[in-house]
């Protein structure tokens, strides 16, 4: 089923299971639900603005519920969309040695963080890319 229905199709529930987490006190499959929600939020095109305000609430409450690792790995989006929202054909966070995003790959290889490794890379391509930067983006593949 996964394959054959939009990825915004998982949205709801996604939403909902962040929803039952918080009520059931699962935090851990509540941030869960919510970092997969912002993910596909992303990859879906949902509108930037409306996006970083989720970013920004769920990055609170992840910190609040001292979900580290999760925040961590929004931390990664939320940058990506905010300079995506302020930029006008600049080069990439990555390309422009932005320090935080450095923090954040050089904490996941000291923890050997695959998964974050993965997300930092993965987010730093796609907005290479964005930018046209695309021998950046294919050297981040690779």
């Amino acid at each position: 089923r996964s394959w054959s229905v939009h990825i915004d199709q998982s949205l709801e529930n996604l939403f909902r299971g962040y929803h039952v987490g918080m009520q059931t006190g699962d935090i851990e499959f509540a941030m869960f639900n919510a970092f997969n929600y912002l993910v596909h939020s992303f990859v879906c095109g949902r509108k930037l603005v409306k996006l970083k305000r989720e970013l920004d609430l769920f990055g609170e409450k992840m910190v609040e519920y001292k979900q580290i690792g999760f925040h961590n790995l929004i931390r990664q989006m939320q940058l990506v969309v905010s300079y995506l929202l302020i930029s006008n054909d600049s080069s990439s966070l990555l390309s422009g040695q932005n320090t935080e995003i450095k923090d954040l790959l050089d904490q996941a290889t000291k923890g050997n963080d695959t998964f974050a490794i993965c997300h930092v890379y993965i987010f730093g391509y796609i907005e290479a890319y964005i930018f046209g930067e695309y021998e950046l983006a294919a050297d981040m593949i690779r």
